[in-house]
């Protein structure tokens, strides 16, 4: 019987595919970029004004080897356990401010 093996990139991939249930579920848009030629990531949008978007990707930390999401630009958002904190931190850093 053979066995399939399982990549840091299907392990990354399945975070980013929790956080994109948790954000779709809030009316958020977000556009899964696949790992065939790049480690995978997940662009959140403000569904209000898309302008608003940022890359997230999820990694392997290497002091305990959990997983978490984090920003294109190697900020730290929330653990891959908690993708709900993830997508309120998101929510809460590409909203739309009304009071400016």
């Amino acid at each position: 019987m053979p066995t399939l093996a399982t990549t840091e990139a299907d392990v990354a991939l399945g975070h980013l595919e929790r956080l994109t249930e948790e954000l779709r579920s809030r009316g958020w848009t977000v556009e899964m970029a696949p790992p065939s030629d790049r480690w995978p990531s997940a662009l959140v949008a403000n569904p209000e004004m898309r302008m608003f978007n940022e890359n997230v990707i999820a990694v392997q930390e290497r002091s305990d080897g959990s997983w978490s999401y984090f920003y294109g630009w190697g900020e730290r958002i929330a653990p891959c356990t908690d993708p709900s904190a993830a997508a309120s931190m998101l929510i809460r850093v590409l909203a739309v401010r009304r009071d400016a």
